[in-house]
């Protein structure tokens, strides 16, 4: 009898640890997804663009920084974190002419000491 006890309980602990581990697996890989989902986004929002005045008014930067590359957020939150703390990043790059050259989305997260992670590029 005690034995028996046992054993099921040993199958309940193994059968939690199974689901847990299966829980885990998910949340990142959803995670992951819901990041790559967001640079596809993002650059499909800008990828008929090519001059710095028109990224700049459809990311609604009011005035330009003057500066190169310009870093915009393009959502705060975004979803793709379980603390609501995930911002989706775009930096554009310029040439000399104003034209874009190449853009960049990052993943990052609000008071976080981890720096901003590459998510996808493209160049123009």
């Amino acid at each position: 009898m005690f034995t028996t006890i046992l054993k099921i309980l040993g199958f309940l602990i193994l059968a939690l640890i199974i689901i847990a581990t299966i829980g885990v697996i998910w949340l990142d890989k959803s995670g992951d997804a819901c990041w790559n989902q967001e640079a596809e986004d993002a650059i499909n929002k800008y990828r008929s663009l090519t001059s710095r005045a028109d990224i700049l008014r459809l990311a609604a930067v009011e005035k330009d920084p003057a500066t190169n590359p310009v870093k915009v957020i393009e959502k705060d939150p975004n979803g793709c974190s379980l603390g609501g703390n995930g911002q989706t990043i775009i930096k554009f790059y310029f040439n000399n002419d104003n034209k874009l050259v190449r853009l960049e989305v990052y993943r990052h997260y609000i008071g976080s000491d981890q720096q901003m992670l590459l998510i996808q590029k493209a160049n123009y």
